[in-house]
């Protein structure tokens, strides 16, 4: 029974994931695509605050939520030292930018990995009903943002004005390592973004191909780089996490066995009578909640078996699907302990000498950026499931 309930399928496919993303990172990647972006963008506070917004929820969206906060954040706080602001608003806006984009794709968080093998949801449900919602979610945000970050970005932007030269510079990379990065991260976008289409035409189990697609990918690369295989396996994989997600699997399954999760549904059904609407601010409340608390994935995985029960009592659980995705994902937002991503910050921030962020600070800010995107997202799925 263990095999069969700590879905060693999702596990296995982080795992590739971050041996994939390892091998992107030591190529330079990413620091040489924002690089390049921001001697194009960039001509003040306002349009680099943008930039790294839609730039760290779409790397959130293909290589996690926590590669995209390992890879940004660090920059974000090198453009606050260089200009010596201070560099929370921006890493925390960061943060809420990976968290949110996130849900855009199935891969982007734990709780869409964990929902898209659940709940069969392909990449391309993803792109119609998740990416819309995280695009609107996202320019909320920017909005939100330069509100109540108006002073430090006033004070930012007056700073690049002044000495626009200290934006550029990056490492220099070999053209050809870089040019084999691509490839890898081209083709593996791909494999993922076309896993619905693959599995429909080799007539394979649903996913199947989507794990297949990581696998590869994390051979090819452990081939390229077969010198420093001990060192990418050590530093890329987070073991740590990945034990955890296996007796979290586990244990959610034994809630299920004493029927807790039944009695949950049944209470869930009673309080909404059966409305679905209400029923999905419903799943979205309690799932938003439980996750700024506990862990999204934790939450996640237990709700999935009572969504799963409403279809019991003819329920379209459907639409319940994306709510407890916006909820899982957007809730990150909340708190320092929500989303594994704040946590990275906070430790990268405090590793740079670069300031601490306490609990409250954090949850003084995360909170209006949960509660404003999450409406619009839940608002935006009503509206097109009336």
């Amino acid at each position: 029974g263990f095999m069969e309930y700590s879905h060693l399928d999702i596990i296995v496919f982080l795992a590739c994931m971050m041996i994939i993303v390892e091998y992107l990172e030591r190529a330079a990647l990413f620091e040489h695509l924002v690089a390049a972006l921001a001697r194009w963008v960039c001509r003040g506070a306002y349009s680099l605050v943008a930039l790294f917004t839609f730039l760290t929820a779409a790397f959130s969206s293909l290589v996690g939520v926590v590669t995209a906060t390992l890879f940004m954040v660090p920059m974000a706080m090198e453009v606050a030292l260089r200009y010596s602001v201070d560099p929370t608003p921006l890493v925390m806006l960061v943060v809420f930018a990976a968290n949110i984009g996130s849900s855009a794709t199935a891969v982007g968080n734990p709780v869409g990995i964990l929902l898209a093998f659940e709940a069969d949801l392909s990449f391309t449900d993803f792109v119609r009903w998740a990416t819309p919602a995280a695009i609107v979610s996202l320019v909320a945000c920017l909005l939100l943002a330069t509100w109540v970050f108006r002073e430090e970005l006033e004070e930012l932007n007056r700073a690049i004005i002044e000495s626009p030269e200290k934006l550029m510079g990056a490492a220099g990379v070999e053209s050809s390592e870089l040019l084999k990065a691509w490839m890898v991260f081209v083709a593996v976008m791909a494999g993922i973004a076309l896993h619905g289409v693959l599995e429909d035409l080799l007539g394979i189990d649903r996913s199947s191909a989507l794990l297949a697609v990581a696998m590869t990918g994390a051979t090819v690369v452990l081939f390229l780089r077969r010198r420093e295989v001990g060192e990418i396996l050590s530093e890329g994989v987070e073991w740590g996490v990945l034990l955890f997600f296996l007796f979290l699997f586990a244990s959610v399954e034994a809630l299920e066995r004493i029927g807790l999760v039944e009695k949950v549904a049944g209470a869930v059904v009673a309080f909404s009578h059966g409305d679905p609407i209400l029923l999905m601010f419903a799943v979205s409340a309690v799932a938003a909640a439980l996750s700024a608390v506990l862990d999204n994935v934790l939450t996640v995985a237990f709700l999935i078996p009572v969504v799963r029960g409403l279809e019991v009592y003819g329920v379209n659980v459907q639409p319940l699907w994306w709510a407890l995705l916006f909820a899982g994902t957007y809730a990150g937002n909340a708190t320092l302990i929500a989303s594994t991503a704040n946590m990275v910050a906070a430790s990268l921030m405090e590793a740079r000498k670069a300031g601490r962020v306490d609990f409250f600070r954090w949850m003084k800010y995360g909170v209006p950026f949960t509660a404003l995107p999450l409406l619009l997202a839940t608002l935006l799925l009503a509206a097109q499931y009336h």
